[in-house]
């Protein structure tokens, strides 16, 4: 019972902890510039792409309300933009259709953190379990960045096969090659935490700042080394932990350096290019997640490509019997 006491006041005390703001710099703002240059660096997908998808997306909904003439016309549409795409570029692939960002703050030290850490694992020894994981919850600090693309070589052609078997009348068949299509969709997602964002602005600000302005200068490198510090007791670094290793012993070497003869251009350009190569890492490139439901679209993709392959080789088959008999007969 005293146990279950105190691990109570624990946790009040550590939750009460985090109201405590241990930011140096605006870390919204910081979070705010991310996604606008995420956004920036997001191309945008072909017009004749969007207007395409728009289309199938109301088909879908046109067949759902039993709007079979509609969805026929919505598809059509669909069909006629995707050609366009693809004549005007045969080699679309993977194409990025839409982006969206989820932020996630949490304002505590590292200290309040690893105070967090150590509650919960009291808590599960205790099977206090559901404190445990309201103790763990909040420690999120980090944009999450989400990604969607359409591959042209599968979404296309579901929409083509769900317009044939409208036009055969075959609404179910139609259904669910609109399905297909909206499970091909490719997503890839990606983390970044925002103290690597903190750290790495604090080690730009103390790269501007003149050398007889030590003690700024030490300030903020030590506050970028407790931004890493937080990242690893947030378990960021699970992935990359030999790279933010490195990260905080350069910033040790430019604290030493900037006590001596303070010749920190080059570590300071190192140290800045180790951060960019991080980001870079960590961001979204060109991370394609293959779910179980794309590898099914692929492969009824496949499927009809065949069945229509097969179709043609006997349409061609017929068409030269009809014209070797018409042959015939004009030489009897």
């Amino acid at each position: 019972m005293k146990r279950n006491v105190l691990l109570s006041v624990l946790t009040c005390g550590v939750l009460l902890g985090t109201t405590g703001l241990y930011a140096k710099i605006d870390k919204k703002a910081l979070v705010q510039n991310e996604v606008q240059q995420q956004m920036q660096n997001h191309k945008q997908a072909p017009k004749d792409i969007v207007a395409g998808m728009q289309h199938t997306f109301s088909a879908l909904k046109a067949m759902q309300a039993q709007k079979n003439d509609a969805a026929k016309k919505e598809l059509e549409a669909a069909d006629k933009s995707f050609n366009a795409a693809l004549k005007a570029d045969p080699s679309l692939d993977i194409i990025p259709i839409d982006e969206r960002f989820q932020a996630y703050a949490f304002m505590g030290s590292s200290d309040v953190i690893a105070a967090r850490l150590k509650l919960a694992q009291q808590l599960l020894k205790a099977h206090d379990t559901q404190v445990a994981i309201e103790t763990v919850t909040p420690l999120k600090d980090e944009l999450d960045i989400t990604l969607i693309s359409i591959p042209m070589k599968i979404y296309p052609i579901a929409v083509k096969k769900a317009l044939d078997s409208l036009n055969k009348g075959d609404a179910k068949t139609a259904f669910e090659a609109i399905a297909v299509a909206m499970n091909s969709l490719v997503i890839a997602n990606a983390v970044l935490p925002t103290p690597l964002l903190a750290a790495q602005d604090m080690i730009t600000d103390a790269s501007k700042l003149d050398k007889t302005k030590k003690e700024e200068a030490k300030k903020l490198l030590e506050a970028a080394k407790e931004e890493l510090k937080r990242a690893e007791l947030l378990g960021y670094t699970n992935k990359h932990e030999a790279d933010y290793k490195l990260l905080n012993d350069s910033i040790e070497k430019i604290e030493k350096e900037i006590k001596g003869k303070n010749e920190v251009e080059k570590l300071y350009d190192k140290l800045k290019k180790d951060f960019a190569h991080i980001i870079k890492n960590t961001e979204i490139t060109k991370v394609v997640v293959h779910s179980a439901e794309q590898k099914k679209a692929e492969k009824e993709v496949q499927q009809y490509q065949h069945k229509e392959a097969v179709k043609a080789v006997k349409k061609k088959s017929t068409f030269k019997k009809e014209a070797q008999q018409d042959e015939k007969k004009t030489v009897k």
